[in-house]
């Protein structure tokens, strides 16, 4: 799995070097879902749900990205911090409302955009179902699909690994793609951030944290101490995010 990573990160710092013109500045989070409400419309394919997966005890996934992505922010700044790096953090929310996908892609599209991570919890494969994984444009609709795709193994990784310190049976679910959305459409939000000038060539991806209709899971993850468990992920997480940018600024120097 290391290895996997080593790669992933490789081609990420490659990529935030040539592509950016220099060291990555900001780093967008987006956390998925908010409200109470639908926001956007399907014609224009920019409907965001406020609310998609639940956990057995009624935790809402709404909530839990939300907690999540500000613990994310905090670990990034802070490891950035350690290493002298100068890193900005944008989130696309900071409290519990729902954008549509119009709205969180213009949010994501500045001049100094590094990546775009949206981050969500999973459901629906099965009560039983454990793993991390990232989620990207499929490859047909997707001219960053390499880039993307790097982008999502090293997250994928780094996520499952934080993870796997309280729930050892998880594992790395790697990445996918997104033809199985909307009849085979794919994902309005990258339908949005694809039109957005600033993005090209950046990398861009949801990454799936872990599946909490699952009941092991949210005793291992969400019971006692939630916001320990979450900066520990979130740790890991930044440092291979901060990582990537620090690689790609030395190699444009």
């Amino acid at each position: 799995m290391r290895k996997k990573w080593s790669v992933a990160l490789w081609i990420l710092c490659l990529t935030l070097c040539d592509l950016s013109g220099g060291a990555a500045q900001t780093i967008v989070i987006d956390p998925g879902h908010g409200g109470s409400g639908v926001a956007g419309t399907l014609d224009q394919r920019s409907n965001s749900s406020p609310n998609n997966a639940t956990t057995p005890g009624g935790l809402k996934e709404k909530d839990l990205t939300l907690e999540f992505s500000l613990i994310l922010k905090e670990e990034i700044l802070e490891k950035a911090k350690r290493q002298g790096r100068k890193i900005k953090i944008v989130l696309t929310r900071e409290k519990d409302v729902n954008l549509d996908f119009i709205k969180r892609a213009e949010k994501c599209n500045l001049p100094d955009t590094a990546c775009v991570v949206s981050i969500h919890f999973n459901a629906g494969a099965g009560p039983e179902t454990f793993g991390s994984l990232a989620l990207i444009a499929s490859e047909s609709r997707n001219p960053d699909y390499a880039i993307d795709k790097a982008f999502g193994a090293g997250l994928a990784e780094a996520c499952s690994s934080g993870v796997r310190k309280f729930l050892p049976q998880s594992k790395n679910r790697g990445v996918i793609t997104d033809s199985h959305l909307h009849g085979g459409l794919g994902s309005n939000f990258f339908f949005q951030l694809q039109r957005q000038p600033h993005l090209k060539g950046k990398p861009k991806c949801f990454l799936e944290i872990e599946f909490i209709d699952n009941a092991m899971v949210e005793k291992a993850l969400l019971e006692g101490d939630r916001a320990g468990k979450f900066r520990t992920i979130a740790a890991s997480l930044a440092g291979y995010l901060v990582s990537a940018t620090e690689e790609g600024a030395r190699r444009k120097e």
